[in-house]
């Protein structure tokens, strides 16, 4: 080592400091972790009440599924057509309620299915096959017209919005 103080003997290196640890955490981690834990359980609850709320609708379908499978044996075609109709009554009721939907038929009532529904279906072909299939006139209704009753009943149960909820 040389005395002189300017000398390039004197240099050392660069001291480089400890790498900053990852733990703990900045406060504006916590702060972020509690963000996202609040959005999640915040998603989690709206996503069960929505699912609980459509279980009227899962458990049409099913039934849905069931009268179409029905629908096939000549025996139990009667019966299984009379049976649509209620089944779509029960699900309106449990969207509207009793006092505004219980009375509705004919003309009132597919208006409603096809304005919670978004369509026009009930109101132009398949209202009036819906009624005939109520009041049991069933023998003039064709293969052709029960899949097109069964196919918008479907999508009525499917696609309907009670009044209020968005669901």
């Amino acid at each position: 080592m040389s005395k002189d103080a300017a000398s390039l003997a004197n240099l050392h290196d660069i001291v480089v400091p400890d790498p900053v640890p990852w733990w703990p955490p900045a406060p504006g981690w916590y702060a972020l972790g509690v963000l996202l834990l609040v959005l999640l359980l915040s998603a989690g609850v709206a996503l069960y009440r929505r699912r609980r709320a459509a279980r009227y609708r899962r458990a049409a379908l099913v039934e849905l599924a069931t009268l179409r499978q029905a629908v096939r044996d000549p025996a139990r075609r009667a019966g299984t057509l009379a049976a649509l109709p209620v089944l779509l009554k029960r699900v309106a009721l449990a969207c509207w309620p009793r006092r505004e939907v219980a009375a509705l038929s004919g003309s009132g009532w597919w208006r409603l299915l096809d304005l919670s529904g978004g369509g026009d279906a009930f109101s132009k072909t398949q209202g009036e096959t819906l009624g005939r299939v109520a009041y049991g006139r069933e023998p003039a209704i064709s293969d052709k017209q029960v899949k097109g009753l069964m196919r918008a009943a479907g999508r009525w149960i499917r696609g309907h919005r009670c009044p209020g909820s968005g669901g």
